[in-house]
């Protein structure tokens, strides 16, 4: 007899089989870091070690002249930094390769608000990619800016605090942040996203809520359709939180392939609602490149 409180056991669909072939021939691919392409327990890969099969995954997308964005919800440190590290533990990702939740930020900011003045509430990743947009970084101290905008950092002055809050409530600033989920997750163990905190005390304050520009967000879905060659063109993404590449996988009209390397447990999936629902599973990254391998061949 069936113990009623026993989990079922989960099994891949017949489907997913039939997924790899669409996998092989789509033209551009998204790759999460931390978690996927990268065991780590700091955002953007920092001090973090490849994972089995990421370089050859790289290294097989670059032959068969796929396009690709690797891309992380980090927003502490400019891109040049993320893709360095990458680098230097074997990982083929030249900066131009490489996106963040910073960067997507100030593409949609810079998109539609332009010439803003804005306040950057986070570290210079943030300020770094809101300033190269053309656009103004207002003082921190400025109580008068356009737009404010929240990324990960180690700490956080009252000052600016005080000018992002009065910005918003006193000259309806919009509020921006980069991500807006509580953890972050990198195959290691889990660690609060502070840009995500941040915001949402800037929230409680104001009453305003944050519009999220980080991944599954519809803003970064747009940015990353972009720079993968626009419409038309068959996407992949790749991850490993279902709640959060898959999702914006779907959102993005992408196949969604989901790692089980880090955020994502197995008791977890047979529960996941439609949204979040991979069209591809496996092991890691290592069982994915294989897959493709075998299905070329």
């Amino acid at each position: 007899m069936n113990d009623p409180m026993k989990p079922t056991p989960w099994t891949p669909p017949a489907s997913f089989a039939s997924v790899v072939p669409a996998l092989v021939q789509a033209d551009g691919w998204m790759l999460d870091v931390d978690g996927c392409l990268v065991r780590t327990s700091q955002a953007g890969g920092s001090g973090g070690s490849a994972i089995e099969g990421a370089a050859e995954l790289l290294g097989w997308l670059r032959r068969h002249g796929k396009d690709v964005v690797v891309c992380t919800n980090a927003s502490q440190r400019p891109v040049r930094t993320y893709a360095a590290h990458l680098r230097a533990i074997g990982l083929d990702v030249a900066d131009e390769d490489m996106m963040t939740a910073a960067t997507a930020a100030a593409d949609h900011i810079a998109t539609h608000h332009p010439g803003a003045r804005v306040l950057v509430v986070g570290d210079e990743g943030l300020r770094e990619a809101v300033s190269e947009r053309g656009l103004v970084l207002a003082d921190p101290r400025d109580t008068d800016a356009d737009v404010v905008v929240v990324g990960a950092a180690d700490s956080f002055q009252s000052a600016h605090l005080n000018g992002a809050c009065l910005s918003i409530a006193d000259h309806g600033a919009p509020l921006y942040v980069s991500v807006d989920t509580p953890w972050f997750h990198g195959g290691v163990k889990r660690s609060v996203a502070s840009s995500s905190a941040i915001a949402m005390a800037i929230s409680a304050v104001t009453g305003v809520r944050a519009q999220v520009c980080g991944k599954p967000s519809q803003a970064i879905g747009e940015v990353l359709r972009r720079r993968l060659g626009g419409a038309g063109r068959r996407l992949v993404v790749v991850g490993d939180m279902a709640s959060i590449e898959v999702q914006l996988a779907h959102q993005m009209g992408a196949l969604g392939v989901l790692v089980m390397s880090g955020g994502t447990s197995m008791e977890q999936l047979p529960h996941l609602p439609p949204a979040h629902r991979p069209d591809w599973v496996g092991r890691d990254v290592g069982e994915l490149v294989q897959q493709l391998k075998a299905v070329q061949a």
